[in-house]
């Protein structure tokens, strides 16, 4: 009896995938951070200068300088508004994630050979065809432009992986994908979703906790109508930039987003070791590149909206 080849499985990383990917990526990264640290920081200068506020009516040796701080804080977080407004770094943020994300699945159809990549096409046909679809996914998205590095102009659109994923068996390319697209994708939707679910409960409790302290700050005041101490505003203010906060960071969204994914993924994943033939290898990633996608368009809806 001849023996069975064992199936080859390769380890594909974020530097095997497309230039188009990886530049996106990071630019969508670091907008990202500047996005999050300019909101940050014009809540917390907000919240600051609440408290510096408070503080004004109840030291008053210190009333004047006090005053000045909690003003000079509002005004900054007036030009910190303003910068971001003008930079709209969420708008790279979410663009640099939606075309990321889309190459990334482009790049798994033509390694697995699946539509509109399939196995049989010459490989010259099949390239000019990749990079045409990569060229139009930025046909409308110039800003991804300001965010993209130097260092990848030289990387290739297919790298010498993505060649070698394709051309390997069918096995071998059913093995390949199950582990290193579809349990790799699950593993990290389902991270994230408890990461996020974790998260808003906490922002929640919190959340909760100030305004418990508002309404307590509030009583104190009522019953004790001589006091200097006045803190309704500051856990207001720090209630409200923790609410706004929830919604940049969208944590309930995301692990419901996340958390369905993940058990579509799971539902597909069971699929994957019944494939007789690469017509039915094609259909089967078609299926779980469109499962995956759904996920990507609130990155597009996202950076429409922005």
């Amino acid at each position: 009896m001849p023996e069975v080849a064992t199936p080859t499985r390769l380890e594909v990383k974020n530097s095997d995938y497309p230039a188009l990917f990886q530049a996106a990526d990071r630019a969508s990264i670091a907008a990202q951070g500047k996005h999050l640290l300019f909101t940050s920081s014009i809540l917390l200068c907000l919240v600051v200068a609440a408290g510096l506020g408070a503080l004004s009516g109840v030291i008053s040796g210190a009333k004047t300088s006090l005053a000045v701080a909690s003003t000079a804080l509002v005004s900054l977080s007036f030009v910190l508004t303003a910068i971001r407004r003008s930079l709209k770094p969420e708008k790279l943020w979410y663009g640099g994630r939606a075309i990321s994300e889309s190459a990334k699945s482009m790049a798994w159809r033509y390694m697995a050979g699946a539509e509109p990549y399939f196995i049989g096409l010459q490989g010259a046909d099949v390239d000019t065809k990749f990079i045409a679809d990569l060229k139009a996914l930025v046909k409308d998205s110039d800003q991804l432009a300001v965010g993209v590095s130097s260092e990848y102009t030289d990387k290739p659109q297919i790298s010498p992986r993505m060649r070698e994923v394709r051309a390997m068996a069918l096995d071998s390319r059913r093995q390949t994908y199950l582990s290193q697209r579809i349990a790799d994708q699950r593993s990290w939707y389902g991270r994230k979703a408890r990461k996020s679910q974790t998260a808003e409960s906490r922002y929640f409790v919190v959340i909760l906790v100030s305004q418990a302290m508002a309404l307590a700050a509030g009583a104190f005041m009522i019953a004790s109508p001589g006091s200097r101490w006045n803190l309704v505003g500051v856990f207001s203010a720090l209630a409200s930039a923790l609410v706004a906060w929830l919604q940049v960071r969208q944590h309930e969204e995301l692990a419901q987003s996340y958390a369905v994914a993940a058990l579509e993924l799971g539902f597909i994943e069971e699929q994957g070791s019944h494939l007789g033939s690469d017509a039915d290898f094609s259909n089967f990633v078609g299926d779980a590149e469109n499962a995956i996608s759904r996920e990507h368009t609130l990155w597009i809806a996202r950076r429409d909206r922005s």
